[in-house]
């Protein structure tokens, strides 16, 4: 059964930018600085020219062996319904760990610094409330509400860049290297899951408007992704000492309270909370919509609707697993950081050339002539 929602170029990229970009305001600054030190500006930079070539290789294979297929298709064409269940169910459990993570992230780091006084439970209801409703409303809500979000994002970021040129250091940027090459780019290569944007689109690319636009999407949500991240980490640095940045988490916020540009202009940290909060529901509406969309995919669903609300609160729950919010870090920062590049990376790798093992034999077998592979099975209706 073919999908209905047909979504443009520029909303989808709005969707994938933001969905990275949004790492800014969460554990990522303090992982890279730890990672990287001085250098760890350089980490987003080096992980999204890899995903850049790994996503353009990924394009060229999709585009010739499987042209108008998802992810889901092609594992569906290649192993079948039982396998491609199970691994789809391995893509679900990523996203709603990375939910989950997520909202314990962002319901701590609105406690400490807006409102401490407030139980835990009642903000993170409401935030995953919202989350739910966004995500209820389909990939075409999300969307919609991203194209909207991406200039104020944009504008919130560089806008609080420039806003702390007054307290820049341009030493503190020095050594250039940091920790040194081979500490940057295995701290490069284990957080490049923040670049999990390639699976996405992998998964949602037949739903755009003009799917020939398969490839501008990933390299302009790509780049713009990782210029923005590599920008703040810049800003960042120059503010705050290498040392002192790896123990901040959260770097959005005290990157506001050093904003100084006279009497009347400080402490605009309450302006950039409004930014904070709508990018982190943008982010985790996407993720809770993928593992919805997926399981409804896998299990054979007309839509994926009815598992939302099961996945928001099974997230939710989750997120109140560990006691605080140093345990949830080192969690995320274990598992889903340094092992999440297998889910986002490896796995479409994985099915994409099994599929065209699995086309060459069969051509060998039928001694045809070469036949690109066409999809029987479709998805949910509604998206």
């Amino acid at each position: 059964m073919k999908t209905t929602t047909k979504l443009a170029s520029k909303e989808l990229i709005a969707m994938l930018t933001i969905f990275v970009a949004s790492n800014a305001f969460l554990m990522y600054p303090r992982y890279a600085s730890q990672s990287a030190l001085e250098a760890a500006w350089m980490e987003p930079l080096a992980a999204g020219l890899m995903t850049l070539l790994l996503f353009l290789v990924m394009e060229a294979l999709l585009s010739k062996f499987f042209p108008g297929m998802d992810l889901v298709q092609v594992s569906q064409e290649t192993f079948g319904k039982f396998i491609t269940l199970l691994l789809t169910l391995i893509v679900v459990a990523y996203f709603v760990f990375s939910t989950a993570s997520v909202v314990r992230q962002f319901t701590e780091n609105v406690l400490i610094t807006v409102l401490p006084s407030t139980p835990i439970l009642f903000v993170g209801a409401v935030f995953m409330a919202a989350v739910a409703y966004i995500a209820f409303t389909g990939l075409e809500g999300i969307c919609r509400t991203a194209y909207f979000v991406q200039p104020i994002l944009i504008i919130g970021i560089l806008g609080l860049c420039l806003m702390t040129a007054n307290w820049w250091h341009p030493l503190y940027l020095f050594p250039i290297w940091g920790s040194g090459i081979v500490r940057v780019a295995s701290g490069s290569f284990a957080y490049s899951s923040i670049f999990v944007n390639v699976l996405l689109l992998c998964i949602i690319f037949p739903h755009a408007h003009h799917p020939r636009d398969f490839r501008a999407i990933g390299v302009v949500s790509i780049v713009v992704s990782t210029v923005l991240l590599s920008a703040f980490l810049v800003c960042y640095h120059m503010v705050f000492p290498a040392h002192a940045a790896g123990k901040s988490s959260f770097a959005l916020y005290e990157l506001a309270r050093m904003v100084y540009l006279g009497r009347f202009i400080q402490r605009l940290e309450s302006v950039f909370v409004f930014l904070w909060v709508t990018a982190a529901i943008v982010k985790m509406s996407v993720t809770l919509w993928g593992a919805g969309y997926l399981l409804g995919r896998a299990i054979g669903w007309q839509t994926f609707r009815p598992a939302i609300p099961s996945l928001a609160l099974l997230c939710f729950a989750i997120s109140l697993w560990k006691a605080d919010l140093l345990q949830v870090m080192a969690l995320d920062q274990k598992y889903l950081m340094q092992w999440g590049w297998t889910v986002a990376f490896v796995l479409p790798i994985f099915i994409v050339l099994a599929g065209i093992v699995r086309h060459y034999a069969r051509r060998g077998r039928m001694g045809g002539p070469h036949r690109r592979m066409t999809s029987r099975r479709g998805g949910p209706q509604h998206v």
